[in-house]
């Protein structure tokens, strides 16, 4: 209770209007804890390396994902054996926050 309080607190602050914008806030940031986790665990040298090229291919592996969870639901085979059609999406989410970070040179 005491998060969602603050989700709301923060939508206020915000001067979030609609109820889609405070769902997108509460699904940012579940996805900013997501990538903490992930920075914690494996940290920044993967992007560091390759840039927004190397950004631009860990997204295009994601869609890839994407197209094939989408195509074997579409076939009506729902055994995705590793990673959700959530997960994807999540994972896209925060691969355009980490471009974005990258391209404004704030990326350590």
């Amino acid at each position: 209770m005491g998060l969602e309080l603050n989700i709301e607190q923060l939508a206020k602050e915000l001067d979030l209007q609609t109820e889609m914008g405070v769902e997108f806030l509460r699904i940012a940031l579940d996805n900013a804890k997501l990538f903490d986790s992930k920075q914690v665990d494996y940290g920044s040298q993967n992007v560091s390396l390759n840039g927004e090229l190397g950004v631009m291919v860990r997204c295009t592996d994601k869609t890839s994902r994407m197209r094939n969870i989408l195509l074997k639901k579409l076939k009506g085979d729902t055994g995705v054996n590793h990673e959700s059609l959530e997960d994807t999406y999540r994972d896209l989410a925060n691969y355009g926050v980490i471009g974005l970070m990258v391209n404004k040179g704030i990326w350590k």
